[in-house]
């Protein structure tokens, strides 16, 4: 190796090794070597000119007259070196620069202000252990190298045992529809394959009540040839979206229930006229027909009746009353049909004397005796219907726990109770729940629902207490 090219692998190893944005180039400005300081903030490569980026002639005449006429090696500082770092953006930096008479080439190392000085590698590494997202880095075998760890927040595992498994596996362990999900893996992986990035949501569960959509974004880095795949957690959003889709197919049904029973009221109330008129002279088989026309009349009415109710929008009188004497009355009326088909009844009222509310009472009347009647349907005789009343800690609303010991629901029904017209009763009608569920977030409520095959129901209803502001605080004084 002669001197020149000692010289040339000396100043070569100079840049790669320095902390700060440092190029080797020839006197006319064009780069040679850089280090990945310099290229992560001017954007340049070998064969690029590096005096480009100049801003002034004065500092075009400082770097000519670093060359001179001496031999050897010279080093020089330019002070306050105006350089373009972007667009309309400029930088004064100080520039060491070492040149070599021997090759005609100069190594220039740049000492940035503290503004545009790139973050150390350190910090990259730590800032990708705090993004929000999951983010996984995969090669192009589907192997997973490494993975930040938001994933222990939000999938509940390790990151340890994520590393080196198969994202394929990762994604099957999770997706629930394993036949489609197998079909829609595939497709997801031609997409990336094709195009170099793909962005889906997917619905994953670890068990029936652990249920979460994530929005799932993986693209190609071609520089490192690995992927990034980016998980966020969208459940909260996608279960209001669902939500906004179940008010919308409400409304829809509330309006079609009101044309359809208006259109059906007007000859059922003829035909009632001429049965009740007929029944005054029949006899026989006659009388005992007539009696079956004139029940069927009476359902109809009681299911259009359902369906106007579901079609209106909450009114009536708003008062000040006791929840807890409220679900008292409701269980009298309840009681009877308790006893003809042996139901007990357990109730449990915490705070009785201190449940007062401020809404629509008739309203919630009606609430709790489509819960208690589809209860007391679900069960034999010597079932259990347990209710619970208890105040939340914050003192914002009321909690009724209203369980059966009935004979439970399925997935599939349980993920369709509140839609209209669904019913697992062959007289039920499916407007009972949907008209449950309506008037109490019309109300300001919320209704919760689990079950299990054979074990019974369990239905959760949260009121808020919406005293009025004046009532309140007469309350109050009256305390003090």
């Amino acid at each position: 190796m002669d001197q020149l090219d000692a010289a040339y692998e000396n100043m070569s190893l100079f840049v790669k090794d320095n902390r700060h944005p440092c190029i080797l180039i020839d006197m006319d400005g064009t780069i040679k070597e850089t280090n990945a300081m310099f290229r992560n903030r001017f954007s340049m490569e070998p064969d690029d000119n590096f005096l480009s980026l100049f801003k002034s002639k004065t500092a075009l005449g400082e770097w000519y007259s670093l060359k001179g006429t001496s031999d050897g090696t010279k080093v020089s500082v330019l002070e306050n070196l105006a350089l373009s770092v972007g667009e309309n953006v400029e930088c004064l930096c100080t520039a060491h620069v070492f040149y070599s008479q021997d090759n005609g080439q100069a190594v220039v190392t740049l000492v940035l202000p503290a503004a545009f000085q790139a973050l150390p590698e350190s910090a990259y590494a730590t800032s990708f252990s705090y993004i929000s997202k999951i983010i996984l880095l995969i090669d192009t075998d589907g192997r997973i190298l490494d993975v930040n760890s938001r994933v222990a927040g939000i999938f509940d595992m390790k990151r340890g045992t994520l590393i080196g498994k198969s994202i394929h596996s990762v994604y099957r362990k999770f997706n629930t529809n394993k036949g489609e999900g197998e079909k829609q893996y595939e497709e997801y992986l031609r997409h990336l394959k094709l195009y170099g990035e793909v962005q889906f949501t997917e619905r994953f569960e670890n068990d029936p009540n652990d249920i979460k959509f994530f929005e799932i974004r993986v693209s190609y880095n071609r520089e490192d040839d690995l992927y990034v795949m980016e998980v966020k957690d969208c459940t909260e959003t996608e279960m209001l979206r669902q939500q906004l889709e179940h008010s919308g197919s409400l409304s829809t049904v509330g309006q079609m229930a009101a044309s359809i029973a208006h259109e059906i009221r007007n000859p059922m109330t003829t035909l009632k006229g001429f049965v009740q008129l007929m029944e005054t002279t029949a006899d026989g088989d006659t009388a005992k027909y007539l009696a079956v026309v004139d029940s069927e009349l009476q359902r109809m009415e009681s299911i259009l009746n359902e369906m106007l109710m579901l079609s209106k929008p909450c009114e009536g009188i708003h008062s000040e009353f006791s929840l807890g004497v409220l679900i008292t009355k409701v269980l009298e009326i309840m009681k009877p049909k308790a006893m003809f088909e042996s139901i007990q009844i357990d109730w449990h009222d915490a705070s009785f004397c201190n449940s007062m509310i401020y809404s629509n009472a008739d309203k919630l009347k009606q609430v709790l005796l489509n819960l208690f009647k589809n209860a007391f349907e679900a069960m034999e005789p010597g079932g259990i219907l347990t209710l619970k009343l208890e105040k939340e800690e914050n003192g914002s609303s009321f909690i009724l726990t209203v369980k059966d010991t009935g004979k439970g629901m399925s997935d599939l029904q349980l993920k369709n109770i509140f839609l209209p017209f669904f019913t697992s009763k062959p007289e039920g009608t499916g407007l009972g729940l949907p008209f449950v569920l309506k008037t109490m977030e019309d109300l300001g409520g919320a209704v919760g629902v689990s079950s299990q095959l054979g074990a019974g129901t369990t239905f959760v209803l949260t009121f808020p207490v919406h005293c009025r502001k004046g009532f309140q605080e007469f309350r109050q004084l009256t305390v003090n």
